[in-house]
């Protein structure tokens, strides 16, 4: 989503891979039910190749952007210096050959199973702090830490991309966050436009309007 808001033309990648990645789908049931012939694969799997490196290209970039930018913010927010944060794109796409190849390799299972199961649409990325992944060795307020980092790097890259700051939204943000880092993060994000919700009151250093919602009635305060 943020990589289609910067750049129109991954998004235009992204549906033209989905709509072949569905006519590929279909095309295997239909091996499965009807014994259509298996060859027949080989045309939507060179489009599915074509695609799928442009996107990965794409990915691969926004992710190196990130990198480069997110151990700074993170030390920013905890001011411990004892957490190492890294983010790697998960990927078995890396180039047009090796698709092509991890395609052909799992056909008979794709045929078995009646979709696709390798490709960049099972592409992920994973945050590591201190060599360990977050989402499962870090406690809920390194998750929620490495979650606001990140959006610091997307707000930061936005700024960059467009020359223009854009609204940045956080909704709860403070739950599971100590002290230290909620008034960190809160230091870094002076100059921006920032809508928060939240149901505890939080103090905030600098110039704000503050709302207050009550049975479905706003009200400013």
């Amino acid at each position: 989503m943020m990589i289609s808001s910067l750049k129109p033309n991954y998004i235009h990648l992204l549906n033209l891979y989905n709509k072949t990645l569905e006519q590929r789908n279909n095309y295997l049931r239909q091996i499965k039910y009807e014994n259509k012939n298996p060859k027949m694969l080989d045309i939507w799997d060179e489009q599915l190749s074509e695609y799928s490196y442009n996107i990965y290209e794409y990915r691969k970039k926004y992710i190196e952007k990130i990198s480069k930018k997110i151990e700074v913010f993170h030390n920013l927010i905890t001011k411990s210096g004892k957490e190492n944060i890294k983010i790697k794109y998960i990927s078995n796409s890396k180039n047009r050959e090796s698709f092509l190849e991890n395609l052909k390799k799992s056909r008979n299972i794709d045929i078995n199973r009646g979709f696709t199961a390798t490709g960049v649409h099972r592409d992920d990325f994973m945050i590591y702090i201190n060599e360990k992944p977050v989402s499962i060795f870090g406690s809920q307020g390194q998750q929620r830490t490495a979650t606001l980092t990140l959006k610091l790097c997307e707000l930061e890259i936005f700024k960059e991309e467009i020359n223009d700051t854009p609204i940045l939204l956080l909704d709860d943000f403070m739950s599971e966050l100590d002290e230290t880092r909620r008034k960190s993060f809160l230091e870094n994000i002076k100059g921006n436009q920032v809508i928060i919700t939240c149901t505890d009151k939080i103090e905030l250093d600098t110039n704000f309007t503050e709302f207050f919602v009550e049975s479905g009635i706003c009200v400013k305060k």
